[in-house]
């Protein structure tokens, strides 16, 4: 063998060395996850079946327009005997106002003087973000809070038409561990009407999948994917 073939041979053999020995190590490398614990998976159903039950109590705000909500609702600005005022949603009828640019009203309203497009939005708000706060807040962690609170659409809670199906609960198909201090969970929410509930039934399903994350020893939903409302 000559001195350039030796060279090569020499070359390929520590490349072969360097893959055998790299492939090893990565084969053999011990796990710095370990197994699913027992606890853990207990704690975390318990978590995802009580955000589930809930859900049916944080009701979706409805996508419509104002007008329109306000219209079927039978509140907001109307004339009475040739005077303006405001229907509110618990049947009275509330002065209106002109204010000194002699264009704008505002409503006497609770003492005080309100523009009538805010007080009609918070006669027609569903209440959702203290439904978030009295029903869900303890179970999800404060990133997936901030993010129910700012939209609340992302909130797979109980639709804005009375008729359709609410959220029941939630049945889990599987659990994967992703690393020692996080989960993903797979599931379908159970959807339910008064019809399906009499007769033991239910009214379809929605996929869901919820990441939950081990904060302070306490296991906590921190995200939440599909089983919402479609955005009109």
């Amino acid at each position: 063998m000559n001195t350039n073939g030796l060279v090569r041979f020499v070359a390929v053999g520590v490349v072969l060395l360097l893959v055998i020995s790299v492939g090893g190590y990565f084969l053999f490398k011990p796990s710095t996850t370990s197994p699913p614990n027992e606890a853990d998976i207990n704690a975390i159903y318990q978590v995802v079946g009580e955000f589930g039950a809930r859900l049916r109590d944080v009701p979706n705000e409805d996508p419509r327009p104002l007008a329109t909500r306000a219209a079927e609702a039978g509140i907001g600005v109307r004339v009475v005997n040739g005077v303006k005022v405001f229907h509110a949603k618990d049947g009275q009828d509330y002065k209106m106002v002109l204010l000194s640019d002699n264009k704008s009203y505002g409503v006497l309203y609770g003492g005080d003087l309100r523009d009538p497009d805010n007080l009609l939005a918070a006669q027609l708000d569903p209440g959702t973000r203290e439904r978030i706060d009295s029903n869900l807040k303890r179970f999800i962690t404060d990133r997936l809070y901030e993010k129910f609170m700012n939209d609340t659409s992302t909130v797979p809670g109980k639709p804005a038409d009375t008729k359709a199906p609410w959220p029941d609960t939630i049945k889990i198909d599987s659990v994967q561990k992703l690393d020692n201090t996080s989960y993903t969970v797979n599931g379908k929410i159970i959807l339910m009407t008064s019809l399906q509930t009499a007769e033991g039934k239910n009214a379809g399903e929605k996929p869901i999948t919820l990441t939950l994350k081990n904060v302070n020893g306490t296991w906590l939903i921190d995200d939440v994917v599909g089983g919402t409302q479609p955005k009109a």
